[in-house]
């Protein structure tokens, strides 16, 4: 039965693992164990914190197993028009049509194990990554994102908690561990504009990620280059220059084109202004969901982006 549902998720273009509920202690004790080690960061310690609410609460049904699911997500160009002129601006993996992604691998995943008696939902809060490299999906690169074997970096990573049973020996859990490739290669520590991986610790700096600047509120901090910015969110620098994703140079597709109009409506945003609809509809059409988190990034990340 495990291995007829792994090879529904392939069918899908996705690739999967599933190991037993008990797996969620070792999850629990990987987090402790970051948050005891000598470069935890703040998420380590709020994951630290939810161990608990690893699996969700108000399941109707009794969990005995857990499903990894790791799909491959391109590139969106956006392109906003500027000064008479189209200007493409990149959105990296991961971040567009989020929700609908995870919602369509549930539901085919429902569709294969409702008849079977079983039932299946969103797992919540699990630490993606670390149960994504146990499953064996995949590996860490040196710049601590997660490497799938076949979609490299350009990938989503979703999990679900079932009642279909699975033990042990219908499963594996690997040890966790960073590619090979990593071993000699250094291109993502000299690429990266903050300095945030260091190659002598495993996890990266989180606080001064451009990624993680980009991702919260607030002004950008006065010693960081605008010329460092190269993404609408997040950071590629460090995907771009790996190796590891040369199969991917291509991987990107088109998304939305902003008016004049609709670019300077951003780029003009102050404080609490309300957006006119059409703006609001154009940006969720392009993937951003969840208006309430890019209202105000969106027209910071862009400015600095247009050299505004």
């Amino acid at each position: 039965m495990i291995k007829d549902l792994l090879n529904e998720i392939v069918s899908h273009g996705d690739r999967g693992a599933v190991v037993p509920i008990s797996r969620i202690n070792d999850l629990k004790q990987d987090m402790y164990d970051l948050q005891n080690g000598e470069y935890h960061t703040g998420y380590v310690d709020w994951m630290a914190g939810n161990a608990d609410k690893f699996i969700p609460a108000g399941l109707d049904f009794e969990p005995r197993s857990v499903i990894s699911v790791v799909r491959p997500d391109p590139k969106v160009i956006l392109r906003f028009t500027y000064g008479g002129k189209p200007v493409n601006c990149i959105v990296p993996p991961l971040y567009t049509n989020e929700d609908a992604k995870g919602e369509e691998v549930l539901r085919y995943i429902s569709n294969y194990v409702k008849p079977l008696g079983y039932t299946v939902a969103g797992a919540g809060s699990l630490p993606q990554k670390l149960l994504a490299v146990h499953c064996g999906l995949g590996l860490y690169g040196r710049n601590n994102i997660f490497y799938s074997n076949e979609f490299g970096s350009y990938a989503q990573l979703l999990s679900y908690i079932s009642d279909m049973p699975c033990d042990e020996s219908e499963s594996e859990w690997y040890p966790l561990g960073r590619m090979a490739e990593c071993e000699n290669c250094h291109m993502c520590v000299t690429a990266c504009p903050t300095g945030a991986i260091d190659e002598n610790r495993h996890i990266i700096n989180a606080e001064i990620c451009l990624t993680s600047m980009n991702e919260n509120f607030g002004e950008f901090p006065e010693w960081l280059d605008r010329s460092a910015h190269n993404a609408v969110i997040g950071c590629m620098k460090c995907q771009d220059c790996c190796p590891c994703n040369a199969h991917n140079e291509n991987n990107i597709v088109e998304g939305a084109t902003f008016t004049e109009e609709e670019t300077m409506e951003l780029l003009n945003h102050t404080g609490d202004d309300e957006y006119s609809d059409g703006l609001i509809s154009k940006v969720e059409s392009a993937g951003l969901s969840g208006w309430s988190v890019w209202k105000h990034r969106l027209p910071r990340n862009l400015a600095v982006l247009l050299h505004r």
